[in-house]
């Protein structure tokens, strides 16, 4: 349930009764180039992406990142792994951190020699507290300082 802070308490929140904030998707205009001097590394990439369960990485920069490097490193020299999470309960903390396991364990073959990670998720409007899952949010502490299992 998404919730925000009115008189200091925690209001749920309508979605049917959120607006949206621009009418129209922001333009942005510029250049994009690499200066004649650029050079980029051809060690194979490694790039994990952690995504909190109810949003969508269509279009991320992660996977966009993936994709361009691409072009400058051989494709198959490309990893890139997406891994959903919601850790709201403690059996999913559990799965999440097995996951996490296996992947590592799956991906240690893998000599890449750059490793890139995104983690994408939203912050609570008042606290700052990281989303853990749809309806959890936790302090930036307590993500930071936990491990897998």
């Amino acid at each position: 349930m998404l919730t925000s802070q009115a008189g200091g308490k925690d209001v749920p929140l309508q979605p049917s009764l959120l607006e949206p904030g621009m009418d129209s998707p922001m333009k942005v205009q510029g250049q994009f180039q690499m200066s004649s001097r650029s050079q980029v590394s051809t060690d194979n990439l490694l790039v994990l992406h952690f995504i909190l369960q109810s949003l969508d990485g269509t279009g991320s920069p992660a996977h966009l990142l993936s994709q361009y490097m691409q072009g400058f490193i051989c494709p198959s020299k490309v990893i890139y792994e997406e891994m959903v999470f919601n850790m709201g309960t403690n059996e999913q903390v559990i799965n999440h951190g097995c996951a996490v396991n296996d992947m590592a364990k799956r991906l240690s073959a893998n000599d890449a020699r750059r490793v890139v990670i995104f983690i994408t998720n939203h912050s609570h409007d008042v606290s700052g507290d990281l989303f853990v899952s749809p309806g959890l949010c936790t302090t930036v502490t307590e993500v930071s300082e936990s491990w897998p299992l």
